[in-house]
């Protein structure tokens, strides 16, 4: 990283870890409220992993844990991947969650309006 910075995106909202790098990736690091968010982004990148895999072959889990280990934290781009999935395979995910698609579309949504 070459830039570190805490700040709230929206007046009032909760605080974020914004972070930048040399190649001109841009990140953010948003703690979830509750205990029911965290699992369920969880299951979600769980579930993810095996619906969605690498391009190139190399497992997500141990590139997420190269440096060091990768612990609670939810890859929130992975999760993102769920909509781009189709809707058979959307059905399967959520039914694992014991949810519907558009729940966990909604849910995603809701996460993802908290930072910005």
């Amino acid at each position: 990283m070459t830039a570190l910075a805490r700040a709230a995106l929206a007046p009032g909202g909760r605080e974020a870890l914004l972070y930048a790098t040399v190649h001109g990736a841009v990140g953010a690091l948003y703690p979830l409220a509750s205990k029911e968010d965290a699992e369920f982004c969880q299951f979600l990148e769980m579930h993810m992993r095996q619906e969605a895999p690498p391009l190139l072959g190399r497992d997500h889990l141990a590139f997420r844990s190269a440096h060091a280990p990768a612990r609670a934290v939810a890859d929130g781009d992975l999760c993102a991947q769920f909509g781009a999935l189709t809707a058979e395979r959307r059905r399967a995910v959520a039914a694992e969650l014991d949810r519907t698609p558009a729940e966990v579309l909604r849910k995603l949504e809701d996460l993802a309006g908290r930072i910005l």
